[in-house]
C-alpha cells in the first residue's frame, strides 16, 4: 500500500472533506441560535415581557380544554369509556389547538416578520420552525402538567411515553409541513389568508380530536382514518390511554404524509422567497 503524497498516511481529500464537515456543524450550530433568538423574539412580541403574558400560553389550551371537558360532563360524558372526561377532552383537544395555532399563524408568517430578513443568517424556514416550536412547547407543556398531577392524585399513568412521544412528534412534524404550504401559500394569494381560519374550525368535527373512533359506526371509522390527523389524535390516545379505549391508526400511512407535506412546503416556501419584497 502506498503512502498518500506528503507522507501522511491519510487518503488523499480527506482534510477538505473533515473541513466540509467541520463547516457543515457549524451551520447548524449558526441556524440553531438564529432559531433560539427568533423563538425568544416571538415569545416577548406575543406576550411582552410579564410573566402572565408567558403563563398564558400554557393556560390558554389548559383552560378551553376544561371549558370543553365540563360541557361533556354536562351532556353526559359519553364517549369515553373508561377515561375520566377532563383527560380525554385535554389529551384530544391540546394537540388540536397547537395545530390548529401553527396552521392560522402560519398565514401571516411571512408579512410579519419580513424586516428579519435583511439578515443574512435569518431564513424563511427559520422563522416558521421557532413560531411552530412555540405553539408545540407550550401544548407538550400542558401535557406534561396534566398527566403528572394525574398521576399525583390518582393511580392513572400513561400506557406508553414512547408511543405518545412518537405521537407528539408527527403531529408537531405534520402541522409543520401544512403551515410551510399555507405560509408559502398565504404569500403568492392574499385570499389565501382570509380562509384558513374558517377551514381549521371545520376541520374540527373530521380530526378525530373530540372523540375516539373506537365508539364511532365502522364505515365512519374507516373514512375518518384516510385523514392522517385523525390517526394521529388516535396514536396520542393510544400512548395515554391503551387498552381503556381501543385505537385505530396506521403510522407508516402518517409518515408518508409527515414526509410529503414537509417536502412540498420546503419547495413552495424556496419559490416563493424570490416574490417577496425585502
Amino acid at each position: 500500500m502506498s503512502a498518500a503524497a506528503g507522507g501522511s498516511g491519510l487518503p488523499e481529500g480527506f482534510p477538505e472533506r473533515r473541513s466540509e464537515f467541520s463547516r457543515t456543524i457549524e451551520g447548524f450550530r449558526i441556524q440553531g441560535r438564529v432559531i433560539h433568538a427568533l423563538l425568544l423574539r416571538e415569545l416577548q412580541t406575543r406576550f411582552g415581557r410579564g410573566h402572565l403574558g408567558f403563563l398564558w400560553l400554557f393556560l390558554e389550551p389548559l383552560l378551553l380544554s376544561v371549558g370543553i371537558s365540563v360541557f361533556k360532563l354536562l351532556l353526559g360524558g359519553g364517549g369515553t369509556g373508561a377515561v375520566p372526561p377532563f383527560l380525554f377532552v385535554v389529551v384530544g383537544y391540546a394537540p388540536y389547538f397547537a395545530f390548529r395555532a401553527i396552521i392560522n399563524r402560519a398565514a401571516t408568517a411571512f408579512q410579519a416578520n419580513m424586516t428579519l430578513m435583511y439578515h443574512r443568517q435569518v431564513r424563511l424556514l427559520d422563522i416558521m420552525i421557532a413560531r411552530n416550536l412555540l405553539e408545540m412547547g407550550a401544548v407538550t407543556c400542558v401535557l406534561v402538567l396534566v398527566v403528572v398531577g394525574t398521576s399525583w392524585f390518582s393511580a392513572f399513568t400513561p400506557y406508553s411515553i414512547p408511543v405518545l412521544v412518537e405521537a407528539m412528534i408527527l403531529m408537531f412534524a405534520f402541522a409543520n409541513g401544512l403551515g410551510l404550504l399555507v405560509a408559502a401559500g398565504a404569500a403568492r394569494w392574499e385570499i389565501l389568508e382570509k380562509i384558513v381560519h374558517p377551514l381549521t374550525y371545520l376541520s374540527l368535527p373530521f380530526s378525530g380530536c373530540m372523540f375516539a373512533l373506537h365508539f364511532m359506526p365502522p364505515s365512519w371509522r374507516d373514512a375518518l382514518l384516510w385523514n392522517p390527523q385523525a390517526n394521529l389524535h388516535e396514536m396520542v390516545r393510544d400512548g395515554m390511554f391503551g387498552d381503556m379505549i381501543p385505537a385505530y391508526y396506521d403510522t407508516t400511512y402518517v409518515v408518508i404524509w409527515v414526509v410529503m407535506v414537509n417536502l412540498l412546503g420546503i419547495a413552495a416556501v424556496r419559490a416563493v422567497r424570490a416574490k417577496l419584497e425585502f
